[in-house]
């Protein structure tokens, strides 16, 4: 029996993050959406700025008032624009790389850094262990992306606790922006159970320590969350901004791009220009195995907030959905394929494995919608013309490997 869908944006109760239908069948998604029209965000944002205090504590003998950990990409600009300019902080900002950066992503962190005048600390864990990483979370997990994430959530509360700085700030609580898992108004704050949920799919780092696969204690150490003990001592909590702003990832991103020069570019399997432009596997490798594994892409995350923003009808969401899902994006993955060191073949045999379905062939767009997709900006190349992976690099002058 197929999942049921939502009358209202594209999602089905098969959501990974546990989305449910109402009686008239409308996701906890959307219905939690509703509250960004209902909510006085003047009193949100004001109930922000009074709690900063007790957030923060003492002062005294501390370089930086909170850790803000960013990707390379336009929104992260508006995070820092309101961490800097409206709360009036001094943030030390974290990246956590990827190792499939691309030229846009890396630019942009260049520019986070240089407009805001903040020091950034960009940390890389060792190249072979983590290409040994993403093998064995593709093996276990059906994911390559896993890595990332547990190191993404894991470095800026480790700085936090070296330096005793008690709070992070997160743009926003993915969960509760797809699926409604919390209302706004309940503030959920990071959390060491949320990060296992949600962004660990239930597995911790140590539970990749097998002899089959090769990977040591020691490959392991730098993606752990610090103890509760650390997280006590220094009180550390982390905050999301979208519980206190009407958070909007494509408006934010267009005004980061008009105000700061934000770089924005055509991706892969997608219309968002904004979105997931850092790196060159997202929108490539990482959607295929999300299509594969729960039956839907990014477009489809993308699609599901510009509807409910009311920014394009369900029935055109549906068929570009179709459009951008029915691509395969061969060349990419090969590159995978000569980074991971699979054979030719390989991934399509691990997709296989997931999903024996065919896709269908890409219908094409009305004028309509082909007029949605070309209101999406761009003012730098495609993320697909990052010839090779971008390790480590500075603006357009980058190192690269193979």
């Amino acid at each position: 029996m197929s999942p049921r869908v939502c009358q209202r944006c594209l999602y089905t109760e098969a959501h990974p993050f546990g989305l449910v239908l109402d009686r008239h069948g409308i996701c906890t998604g959307c219905r939690t959406h509703e509250e960004k029209t209902r909510l006085d965000w003047e009193e949100r944002f004001s109930l922000l700025r009074a709690q900063l205090p007790a957030l923060l504590g003492r002062r005294a003998r501390r370089d930086y008032d909170c850790v803000v950990p960013v990707r390379g990409t336009p929104e992260y600009f508006k995070v820092l624009e309101i961490v800097k300019h409206e709360l009036g902080l001094n943030p030390l900002v974290v990246a956590y790389n990827s190792q499939f950066n691309s030229a846009a992503g890396i630019e942009n962190l260049d520019r986070l850094r240089d407009t805001f005048d903040v020091d950034l600390l960009h940390y890389t864990s060792n190249p072979a262990i983590y290409r040994k990483l993403v093998r064995e979370s593709l093996a276990r997990m059906r994911s390559m992306r896993w890595p990332f994430l547990a190191g993404e959530t894991q470095f800026p509360v480790r700085v936090a606790a070296d330096k005793g700085i008690p709070l992070v700030v997160w743009p926003y609580h993915q969960p509760t922006e797809q699926a409604g898992t919390h209302s706004y108004t309940e503030t959920p704050e990071m959390s060491r159970r949320g990060r296992h949920c949600y962004d660990l799919m239930g597995s911790e780092p140590a539970d990749l320590l097998a002899t089959e696969s090769l990977l040591r204690a020691t490959d392991v150490e730098d993606l752990a969350y610090p103890s509760n003990p650390e997280l006590r001592k220094h009180g550390i909590r982390g905050i999301y901004l979208a519980n206190y702003l009407p958070w909007d990832s494509r408006r934010y991103s267009e005004e980061m791009v008009d105000r700061h020069g934000a770089r924005c570019a055509a991706n892969r399997r997608t219309f968002d220009t904004y979105d997931r432009i850092d790196d060159c596997t997202y929108m490539t490798v990482h959607d295929l195995l999300k299509q594969a594994k729960w039956g839907y892409a990014r477009v489809t995350d993308n699609l599901c907030r510009e509807i409910r923003f009311g920014r394009i009808g369900r029935d055109d969401a549906m068929a570009i959905a179709r459009h951008y899902q029915a691509e395969f994006p061969r060349e990419e993955v090969a590159q995978f394929n000569a980074w991971l060191g699979l054979r030719d073949g390989g991934f399509d045999w691990l997709l296989g494995k997931l999903s024996p379905a065919e896709v269908p062939p890409a219908p094409a767009l009305t004028a309509a919608q082909e007029t949605f997709v070309r209101s999406f900006r761009t003012n730098t190349s495609p993320v697909w013309e990052t010839a090779e992976y971008i390790v480590f690099g500075k603006g357009i002058a980058v190192d690269t490997v193979a």
